[in-house]
């Protein structure tokens, strides 16, 4: 079993070999990293070229973004999962790999191997360096999950079946992902495994988390799930989040107190 790890960048600095360096260090997994760099003039892929590591594979070639990039990226894996990490950010330990690995061997024994009829997905929670805290997330994806709290796209394996009928659309400039993450599991019959063990160590504070792309992100996410729920799931999506005090829960799961409100997630969501 092959994971493609793919890494799109562009004038990264020293973010670009620290998440190359981290990948690296994954321990009894067999992978590759793409990098897909849109032309970097910073100096920052030749520290990646000096690494002389067989293991990476670079790709440079101009792009219209970063879904444009990780289209490109896919087009030269090849694994039989992919996983993107963005520049600065890092697996959560040196066994992220083995792990996804141990519970793709058991769905398949149980279920059969990934088809493009059947593609799987795994996925696990993710680090926050902005908490300081492990957000875990739903071990059931339901489309409440889907309109509210997807996994962390850095948490997320793919099975390259999940891209054999369309990549990412690059129109969307914030939520690409999330778009094809709703395709997959709402409409194209993906199953989904979930790891408990967190799977990354998130940064954050990107693009994605400026004020512009904040507003954008809420345009997108309203066409995105009007695309894929019907007017009935929206509806209970929207009286949950009044009901259960969202604003006040996304403030408590990132502020002083997030440690202790993700660990009440966790229990809550691995009761017995």
């Amino acid at each position: 079993m092959k994971f493609s790890i793919i890494t799109v960048s562009l004038n990264a600095g020293d973010k670009l070999i620290q998440t190359v360096e981290n990948i690296l260090a994954q321990k009894d997994a067999e992978f590759e990293i793409v990098i897909k760099d849109g032309l970097s003039s910073d100096g920052s892929v030749d520290k990646v070229k000096a690494l002389n590591d067989p293991h990476i594979s670079i790709f440079e070639q101009k792009d219209t973004g970063i879904y444009d990039g990780m289209n490109q990226g896919i087009s030269h894996a090849s694994g039989d999962f992919y996983i993107f990490m963005n520049c600065g950010d890092h697996f959560y330990d040196e066994n992220v790999l083995s792990r996804f690995e141990d519970a793709a061997k058991k769905h398949i024994e149980a279920n059969g191997a990934p088809t493009e009829k059947k593609p799987l997905i795994l996925y696990g929670s993710r680090y926050s360096s902005i908490s300081e805290s492990i957000e875990y997330i739903s071990p059931k994806i339901t489309p409440l999950v889907c309109f509210r709290n997807i996994p962390c796209h850095q948490a997320i394996c793919y099975s390259k079946e999940c891209f054999s009928k369309r990549l990412y659309r690059p129109e969307y400039k914030v939520r690409a992902d999330y778009e094809h993450f709703l395709w997959s599991v709402l409409k194209n019959n993906t199953e989904t495994v979930y790891v408990e063990e967190p799977v990354c160590r998130y940064e954050g504070g990107g693009y994605s988390e400026s004020p512009k792309a904040i507003k954008r992100s809420a345009a997108e996410h309203k066409e995105i799930t009007k695309m894929y729920l019907s007017k009935w799931q929206l509806f209970c999506c929207h009286l949950y989040m009044i009901v259960t005090l969202q604003p006040l829960r996304a403030a408590l799961s990132s502020g002083p107190l997030s440690g202790l409100y993700n660990g009440l997630v966790k229990k809550l969501y691995h009761r017995k």
